[in-house]
């Protein structure tokens, strides 16, 4: 029978997000509100609407010089709030960059993110929506990649106001960019 040291009991995840910190780079899944969701590899349609946008967004922020501009898979720790989540795109401006820290992740609040839908439309419409409006996301946007459909939203005074719904248009107050798809 094996004795159990102290320092054993302390190292025994005790959030979901302990887990998270545990499971090996790469794994598809996500925490919101310590609650862990697994996700399947996207499909198709999802990865080349991601790749337009994200092209066309970095070939804007390069030219701008305005921040950085990150693509998924990448973690985005919301500590405070028992979140970590891998948003499809991550802007972070200029002088916000002090968030991405030493060990290569976001901890903290970016100022923009853009998710394209999955097949489990409700947690990017429902569940990171509530998540990134409490954590303070200026702007935040989904695509649906079956029709091209854009939902904006900006931060007003703590809660998010809907900025526009759109096909195959993407327009951002923060970065002051418009382009169609």
């Amino acid at each position: 029978m094996k004795e159990y040291m102290v320092t054993d009991i302390e190292q025994i995840p005790k959030t979901a997000l302990d887990v998270f910190r545990t499971l090996p780079e790469g794994t598809p899944c996500e925490v919101i509100d310590n609650v862990l969701y697994m996700s399947p590899a996207p499909k198709y349609n999802h990865q080349r609407l991601l790749g337009i946008l994200f092209n066309k967004i970095s070939k804007y922020i390069e030219v701008e010089q305005s921040g950085e501009i990150i693509l998924a898979p990448f973690d985005v720790y919301f500590d405070d709030l028992l979140s970590a989540v891998q948003p499809d795109l991550v802007f972070i401006l200029k002088e916000n960059m002090h968030i991405l820290k030493h060990d290569g992740y976001v901890h903290g609040t970016p100022d923009l993110i853009v998710e394209v839908l999955s097949a489990d439309k409700n947690r990017d419409l429902v569940l990171k929506k509530a998540l990134y409006e409490h954590a303070g996301v200026k702007e935040y946007f989904t695509v649906n990649p079956d029709n091209n459909k854009v939902k904006a939203w900006v931060l007003t005074n703590g809660i998010y106001k809907p900025a526009y719904e759109a096909t195959g248009r993407f327009y951002s107050a923060l970065l002051n960019l418009e382009f169609t798809f």
